[in-house]
C-alpha cells in the first residue's frame, strides 16, 4: 500500500491545532528541514497527566487519519514513560510531561530550527504565504 503524499507543513499545523484544541500546553512546531533527514517538522506539546497523554495521542492519530488518511509509521513510548512520539514520516509529534520536556529540552537541542510561527510571521511581512 502506497502512503499518500501530504504537505508536511499542513500536517504539522494540523497536529498543533488539534493538540491546542485538546488542551495541550506550550505547543511549539520546529522546522527541521535541512537540519535532519528524519522529519521536516517536530511538534512539541506538554500535557499534565498520563490520562491526558493517552487521550491526546489517540485523538491526534484519529484526527490525522480522518483528515489526511494517514496512519503513523510508528508510535514510541507510552503514558507511563511520560513521553509519546507519534511518527507520521515528515512530522514527528512529541507529547511530553513537563518533567520530560524540561529534562530533554528539545527546543534547545534543536536550537537552529526555526519555529513555524516565526517563519509564518516572516512570510507575512514579506508578502508571501
Amino acid at each position: 500500500m502506497t502512503r499518500p503524499q501530504i504537505d508536511a507543513r499542513l500536517l504539522a499545523e494540523f497536529c498543533a491545532r488539534e493538540a491546542e484544541e485538546k488542551k495541550g500546553a506550550d505547543i511549539v512546531t520546529l522546522t527541521v528541514t535541512g537540519l535532519t533527514t528524519i522529519a521536516d517538522y517536530f511538534v512539541l506539546c506538554t500535557v499534565q497527566s498520563e490520562p491526558q497523554m493517552r487521550a491526546l495521542s489517540a485523538w491526534i492519530r484519529k484526527r490525522v487519519f480522518e483528515d489526511f488518511r494517514v496512519k503513523p509509521l510508528t508510535i514510541d513510548g507510552e503514558s507511563v514513560s511520560r513521553w509519546i512520539l507519534i511518527d507520521f514520516g515528515t512530522v514527528l509529534m512529541h507529547i511530553m510531561t513537563p518533567e520530560m520536556r524540561d529534562r530533554y529540552q528539545l527546543e534547545t537541542l534543536w536550537g537552529d530550527a526555526p519555529q513555524l510561527k516565526e517563519l509564518r510571521k516572516l512570510e507575512e511581512l514579506s508578502g508571501r504565504k
